[in-house]
């Protein structure tokens, strides 16, 4: 039994086709980056808040791990996979780096000065940041996959 390679090259074509299509559709998400740059600003603020015993840290911390359940789930129903790290491992270094950095330095600063000003600069920090690491996740992954 012989089989045509023109089959074969055009279902290769057509699997690239999809994975094109798939990425296009991954990375075009506009709300998706802020919204885990928000989510995780909020770590950093729970640590801060509950180094210095106040209780609101603790429903910050469950408010944030309930927005991170949201956003995966939003984001599978919007664009039919779950979001995934796969194949991007520096940008997931970078990211925990950053998040478990300003989560240090947040609770540091909080055990010495209390809860001050300086929170909203490190959640302000962490939100920007975070959101431009997930853009440039997406730009990464969009070109990898050739969209």
């Amino acid at each position: 039994m012989e089989t045509d390679p023109l089959d074969a090259q055009s279902a290769l074509d057509a699997a690239a086709a999809a994975e094109r299509r798939t990425a296009q559709i991954v990375t075009s998400t506009p709300w998706y980056a802020p919204w885990y740059g928000i989510t995780c600003a909020g770590f950093p603020v729970a640590i801060a808040l509950i180094a210095t015993r106040t209780p609101i840290g603790f429903a910050v911390l469950v408010l944030c791990l309930a927005s991170l359940a949201l956003l995966v789930a939003t984001y599978n129903k919007a664009t039919g996979v779950w979001p995934s790290g796969r194949g991007m491992l520096t940008h997931t270094i970078v990211g925990v780096v950053v998040l478990f950095g300003m989560a240090i330095t947040g609770y540091v600063v909080a055990s010495t000065y209390g809860v001050g000003w300086w929170l909203v600069a490190i959640a302000l920090v962490t939100a920007v940041t975070m959101t431009l690491l997930s853009r440039a996740y997406d730009a990464a992954y969009a070109r990898k996959h050739g969209v």
